[in-house]
């Protein structure tokens, strides 16, 4: 049992194996079941709750046990650790919204909270594979992230709106600034704009040093935007 939490064990994932894809799976499977069960959930406030305090609990857990997982194996470093990756820093914004769920909260949670952990799931930056304790609590945390906004699209009935393209953007940005100079105080490489990771990433195609820093804002800004877009064109076409 102590191997599925030693730091030094199952350093074997691979990208695309049969534990990975199972994962993916996973993932596609949420989303088919609050698509085929919106109605159902609708009628069940007591089921709604219990949706957003899961989705909390599993964000709050993986935070708090991801952190003292490193602690108590000695492997905590101020370099990785921090919760300053984007997805940690969608992980704080969604544990915010979930506390009081407002369609204006959802604004910022659409768009930094969908596309990247899903990301996350497609290509990890992760060492460790099944039945490793970081594997599941990697693909946990990644995937509840992305079941929370699609609960909250699909069951809700949360809509973006194209201002918050910008407001999105301008608030990666901003946090990049202080992480800016963090990165280079530490040595890290929060929200990964000294480079890409060393796992095979998408990351990987964007070049490097300050073509890699445009191409991140490029694609950044197209994403959101590509991420907005059905909503744009229902609205055209209703």
């Amino acid at each position: 049992m102590n191997d599925l939490f030693h730091p030094e064990q199952y350093k074997d994932f691979t990208l695309f194996s049969t534990e990975h894809l199972v994962m993916i799976g996973l993932l596609l499977i949420v989303a088919l079941v609050l698509l085929f069960s919106r109605k159902a959930i609708r009628k069940r406030p007591a089921v709604q709750l219990f949706f957003r305090w899961g989705f909390f609990t599993i964000l709050l857990v993986g935070n708090v046990g991801y952190q003292v997982w490193s602690i108590w194996h000695a492997v905590w470093d101020a370099r990785i650790n921090l919760p300053f990756q984007l997805c940690s820093i969608s992980s704080l914004v969604v544990l915010f919204f979930l506390l009081k769920p407002t369609e204006s909260r959802f604004q910022l949670v659409y768009f930094i909270a969908l596309i990247p952990p899903s990301l996350a799931v497609l290509t990890p930056d992760l060492l460790y594979g099944s039945p490793h304790y970081r594997f599941f609590q990697f693909f946990i945390f990644h995937i509840t992230l992305v079941a929370t906004v699609l609960y909250y699209l699909i069951v809700e009935k949360y809509e973006p709106r194209l201002v918050s393209v910008l407001k999105a953007f301008v608030f990666i940005n901003i946090l990049a600034i202080p992480l800016g100079f963090l990165n280079n105080y530490l040595g890290s490489n929060y929200l990964f704009l000294e480079g890409p990771p060393a796992a095979d990433t998408l990351l990987s195609l964007f070049g490097s040093g300050y073509w890699y820093l445009i191409n991140l804002e490029i694609v950044m800004l197209l994403t959101f935007f590509l991420t907005y877009l059905p909503f744009y064109l229902k609205r055209k076409l209703s």
